[in-house]
């Protein structure tokens, strides 16, 4: 059985069906299929900043967020080594919070339902076999589900299905800019927490310490360690014991956890890796983590996957006029955006992952933008309003550094290596962000990491 579609979308979660919903109130025929059947849990730390929230709020989702019981949290408390600092998030036009943590049982489910509000066609339990090629062109895909096997054409397949992508690796789109990660992700839930009267985000990095909490839907409150790879065989000798002492040498977190309870099982990932994939081809694209994925560290995955999703719903549209030579054209613009628009984030991702201490002058960078009355300026980093590079500039990072050198007691030797490494290490990005260093053919089927829970959870 044949069907035929304008656009085929694989994978129903944080790109696939916001992407899906944009294209139908386009008036396009969209088909989603999605391997899983919803409620389904998948690997991920569920935290999207003001951006995805203003994001959803375009979708018209914000009363069905709010009915999960998730606040939209508009304070954070943040840590990096001995300097900590309590703010409030930066609201413009458009926004309706600062921060939200809905578990991805609870939010995929309403992702996808906006979809098929919108008028795309979503189908679960559905997997994708094989792609469908005419004269060099993909042309739809070959699907079983409990209802046999069928082919489903369309002008354009999209692989959102997540970064061990079937259809980036049926296609052969090839991985750059790899970065393997150095700490690994425990965490869980706990009922009966004190978050006091305003919901507050934590994010606490200190020594080689690295913590998240927040209170998500539910009436839940997630608590989240991210020790380093060296740490793994002590930590799990005693999961469970491990995270609690972990995530209570973090002042806030501890608070908040007196007298809560443990709900369900520890979870957690120790193997993933970061890259950007090839986004397109003839009839073919990536968005979401199919086509980039970042290391965990900053949270940014869900919004980035929203922010990819709504800019590439346009470029569809626009270049769906039958040729298919115009569309191609459109979605390499798109692609190109795509790798300027995250390449300052995807390394600043990586570096927040990094085993070890934060940078030396980082918590000075920080001290300095605080008493300046700036650190908003952070704020709206952490929800892609500004780049890295603008706020984490050379010129801020060399007068953090000259304080430094200037206090009695100071490692001069030591802080000036360190700043030449980061320099170093800055302008290697900047080339291979212009000249990308390819994984080897042999690895378009590596995995990425495992993308389901029950793969590598504890």
């Amino acid at each position: 059985m044949t069907e035929r579609f304008d656009v085929v979308v694989v994978g129903a979660r944080c790109a696939g069906s916001p992407l899906a919903a944009l294209l139908a109130r386009e008036g396009m025929r969209v088909v989603v299929v999605e391997r899983a059947t919803f409620p389904c849990d998948t690997l991920s730390s569920h935290v999207f900043e003001a951006d995805g929230l203003a994001f959803l709020a375009r979708l018209g989702l914000t009363e069905r967020l709010r009915a999960t019981g998730a606040p939209f949290m508009c304070r954070v408390d943040n840590r990096i080594e001995d300097f900590r600092w309590l703010a409030e998030i930066p609201q413009y036009p458009g926004d309706v919070g600062g921060i939200a943590s809905v578990r991805r049982p609870v939010l995929d489910p309403i992702l996808a339902q906006a979809a098929e509000d919108a008028g795309a066609e979503v189908r679960f339990a559905t997997n994708v076999t094989g792609l469908v090629r005419e004269a060099g062109r993909v042309r739809g895909v070959r699907v079983a589900s409990a209802g046999g096997e069928s082919e489903l054409h369309g002008a354009l397949v999209v692989g959102a299905d997540g970064r061990n992508s079937s259809i980036a690796k049926l296609c052969g789109a090839r991985r750059y800019n790899l970065t393997p990660n150095e700490r690994a992700s425990y965490w869980s839930y706990f009922e009966g927490a004190n978050v006091g009267t305003e919901p507050t985000f934590v994010f606490h990095m200190w020594a080689n310490r690295l913590v998240f909490g927040a209170p998500t839907d539910g009436g839940l409150y997630l608590a989240l360690a991210m020790p380093e790879l060296s740490e793994l065989d002590g930590f799990r000798g005693n999961i469970e014991g491990s995270l609690m002492r972990y995530v209570t040498q973090c002042e806030p977190v501890a608070a908040a956890l007196e007298g809560a309870q443990r709900v369900g099982k520890v979870l957690g990932a120790v193997r993933w890796t970061g890259f950007f994939r090839d986004a397109s081809g003839p009839g073919w694209v990536l968005v979401g983590d199919a086509g980039h994925h970042k290391d965990p560290a900053p949270g940014r995955g869900i919004s980035d996957a929203f922010r990819q999703a709504d800019a590439l719903a346009p470029a569809i549209v626009a270049g769906l006029d039958g040729s298919g030579h115009r569309l191609d054209e459109t979605l390499k613009r798109w692609g190109r955006w795509r790798d300027r628009e995250f390449a300052d984030r995807y390394w600043m991702a990586a570096d927040i992952g990094k085993a070890g201490p934060p940078p030396t002058p980082a918590a000075e960078l920080l001290r300095r933008l605080h008493a300046q009355g700036k650190i908003d300026l952070v704020m709206d980093l952490l929800s892609q309003r500004r780049r890295p590079s603008a706020v984490l500039s050379p010129p801020r990072l060399l007068g953090a550094t000259g304080r430094l050198l200037a206090r009695r007691g100071c490692d001069r030797r030591a802080l000036l290596r360190e700043v030449g490494s980061l320099v170093a290490e800055d302008s290697r990005r900047r080339w291979r962000n212009r000249r990308p260093a390819y994984a080897p053919e042999d690895a378009i089927t590596d995995q990425a990491g495992p993308n389901e829970l029950d793969e590598d959870s504890t």
